[in-house]
């Protein structure tokens, strides 16, 4: 049985995610069918899963040493490294690669080979299931007196980013259904995992050092990605739930 104390870290952990989790529930207008709740389940999972691969992978991609490296690293190299490459390159790698295994499952309609809106909804639960685990380990490190900082930090900062760069990634693959040939739809699928690299390489660049200034900088930043989203939300799940026919030209601009 867990200790009484790792079980209160796991139910912190989970309340850090639990209003994002309302939020984008109730944001997903279109009735929700058995097979696409099931497959929100399976993302909530698969987000999971994802966070406890990358621990167990961290270990062995990333081994400690002992010695001294002989090749000077600037501070800037290594928190640039661990940013993008670390966290960026690797953390939305496993997400994305089960948003589009589930998307493909329950968000894709094969005759007209096109994705469908549900996997936004799919893509954000994937986001918090990571952010589950991940806040869940942060607080259990942190010292007692400190475990509410961390709580809050996690769930207005951390919870949020991850849950808008994979919305951002999903709502990239309604934009695909744009295309009209394979090889544009996944050089634009392409540019959305490259996007979403960046987006989480940028903002833990900015918080890694701790500086308040890097706070508001990465908060600003994503204030501006929440407006994009909830336009594109707007016009690609709302909109299209109510069958009305937007011209391409009205899409953001980051289809292009």
């Amino acid at each position: 049985m867990k200790d009484p104390a790792e079980l209160l870290d796991y139910l912190i952990g989970s309340l850090s995610v639990l209003p994002w989790m309302v939020v984008v529930w109730k944001s997903y207008s279109p009735k929700k069918t058995y097979r696409e709740i099931f497959g929100i389940v399976l993302g909530l999972i698969c987000g999971w899963l994802s966070t406890v691969i990358i621990l167990q992978l961290h270990p062995i991609l990333w081994p400690e040493t002992d010695f001294v490296s002989k090749k000077k690293v600037s501070l800037l190299t290594q928190t640039a490294h661990i940013a993008f490459i670390k966290a960026g390159m690797v953390e939305e790698g496993f997400k994305i690669f089960f948003i589009l295994l589930l998307s493909f499952l329950f968000g894709f309609d094969y005759k007209n080979q096109r994705f469908l809106t549900p996997v936004v909804i799919i893509a954000g639960y994937v986001a918090l299931g990571f952010s589950l685990i991940e806040n869940t380990e942060y607080i259990r490190r942190e010292v007692d007196g400190k475990k509410l900082d961390i709580f809050l930090a996690r769930t207005i900062h951390s919870s949020n980013i991850h849950l808008l760069i994979n919305i951002c990634f999903a709502l990239f693959l309604l934009k695909s259904n744009l295309r009209n040939d394979l090889r544009s739809k996944l050089e634009l699928i392409g540019f959305a995992f490259l996007l979403a690299v960046i987006q989480h390489g940028v903002v833990d660049f900015l918080l890694i050092p701790g500086a308040t200034i890097g706070l508001w900088i990465a908060t600003a930043l994503f204030v501006g990605i929440w407006v994009w989203v909830t336009r594109d939300w707007k016009t690609l799940v709302y909109l299209e739930d109510k069958n009305t026919l937007i011209p391409a030209s009205e899409y953001s601009s980051q289809s292009n």
